[in-house]
């Protein structure tokens, strides 16, 4: 199953894709962790420096090798031209573009950095959409099978409206109960709407408010868990997480189990919209 958690800066998205990831490796799956947001936060909770991982935003030239795609060609040639035999991308076992790019955490957990910020980006002559590029196309190219993939995503709504998750199986927004991240959330929503991208709901550090109650109100069959308040997540041990978290994730992951998966770019119509 393949999740971006997505949201408005500071939302807790950083957390909420750390304690997914720690809480899958709990239940025993396995997880590929993509860290696809400027600050690298989810790299450096799971305890690696970003800065000695590798970066996947400078594997472009072997991701188009892999996919037969030549260097003066657009990255949508990879689903418009009708002739290419695309390859499909698995992380059990790793294929060798994945194991390439990825690096292990633990015996169930293997981190992907896209690398939006480092220092090489500031001076690059691309945008972050177009160092993404690997990442938009690899996701659909990948068969994850029974494993996860949870990403941690760029705030905002600017990705999605990008197309970087077109390849995906759900969005998940991370919401706090006040206006601006309500707001946020309600941008991504309609742009998965348009591009028929599930999308769900998991209310972080929840509390009793009118925005609370309103959102719950309006969007009760879209909210799959809360989070509670919990300040031992800020240590980023999961052995300190309280039961009660612990739990409340599990709830959250054993959802995000039944959902229908979408399929992946293989077997996906050509000029698809929502792809191209």
């Amino acid at each position: 199953m393949k999740i971006a958690f997505v949201g408005k800066g500071g939302s807790g998205k950083s957390s909420v894709s750390w304690l997914a990831v720690k809480t899958i490796e709990d239940m025993g799956d396995f997880v590929l962790a993509i860290d696809a947001d400027h600050n690298m936060d989810l790299t450096s909770n799971l305890g690696l420096d970003p800065e000695k991982t590798v970066l996947m935003h400078t594997t472009d030239k072997v991701f188009m090798e892999a996919v037969g795609l030549a260097e003066d060609k657009q990255w949508s040639r990879i689903v418009t031209e009708t002739e290419r035999k695309l390859p499909e991308f698995s992380i059990v076992p790793m294929d060798t573009y994945t194991k390439s790019i990825s690096t292990e955490v633990s015996k169930n957990i293997s981190l992907v950095n896209v690398g939006l910020g480092s220092p090489d980006v500031l001076f690059s002559d691309k945008c972050a959409h177009g160092l993404s590029g690997p990442l938009k196309y690899y996701l659909g190219l990948l068969d994850e099978k029974d494993s996860f993939v949870v990403i941690d995503s760029v705030a905002g709504a600017d990705m999605l409206n990008y197309g970087l998750y077109s390849g995906i199986d759900a969005v998940i927004g991370v919401v706090e109960p006040h206006r601006n991240s309500i707001k946020v959330f309600e941008q991504i929503q309609e742009i998965c709407r348009k591009t028929i991208i599930p999308c769900y709901v998991v209310i972080n550090k929840p509390y009793h408010n009118e925005f609370y109650n309103s959102f719950v109100e309006k969007y009760k069959s879209r909210i799959i868990g809360e989070i509670p308040f919990d300040e031992q997540i800020m240590a980023y041990d999961y052995a300190k997480v309280l039961d009660t978290t612990k739990e409340a994730m599990k709830s959250i992951l054993t959802k995000v189990k039944a959902f229908d998966k979408r399929g992946n770019l293989i077997n996906h119509p050509v000029n698809c919209p929502c792809c191209v």
